[in-house]
């Protein structure tokens, strides 16, 4: 099943430009794996970035992690943040879970029939 995370990210203040190479490096690693649908980063003021990503499945979700190119920057994320707080909504398995517990994910209610991807989706259509 479809989930999303919600990531904020609130980054020392002397790790900013190497928390935005890595970010960048992780990114890229993300259009390797077509079940990851989006990967959206702000920076809503100094020192912090929010993250949206929506997976298709807990499949495309473990194999973004296991990359290999993407586990030396998502470890410099990590070590470049005073607190990380992760929200998620859908159902990830236990698995999910489990990674997802580093981030210290909390679990959020969705209204009924409210979160799904559209299984017509087109990146190509016009309307």
């Amino acid at each position: 099943m479809a989930f999303m995370l919600k990531i904020q990210w609130n980054i020392k203040s002397d790790r900013e430009a190497d928390f935005k190479k890595n970010q960048e490096k992780l990114c890229a690693v993300m259009l390797e794996h077509p079940g990851v649908i989006c990967y959206h980063v702000d920076y809503p003021s100094p020192g912090v970035s929010q993250w949206t990503e929506i997976y298709a499945t807990d499949d495309a979700f473990a194999a973004h992690l296991a990359n290999d190119k993407g586990k030396a920057p998502l470890g410099s994320l990590v070590e470049a943040c005073e607190s990380i707080k992760c929200q998620c909504w859908g159902n990830p398995n236990d698995a999910t879970k489990e990674a997802l517990a580093g981030f210290g994910a909390t679990y959020e209610s969705t209204g009924k029939n409210a979160f799904a991807l559209n299984p017509h989706a087109d990146k190509n259509s016009r309307v």
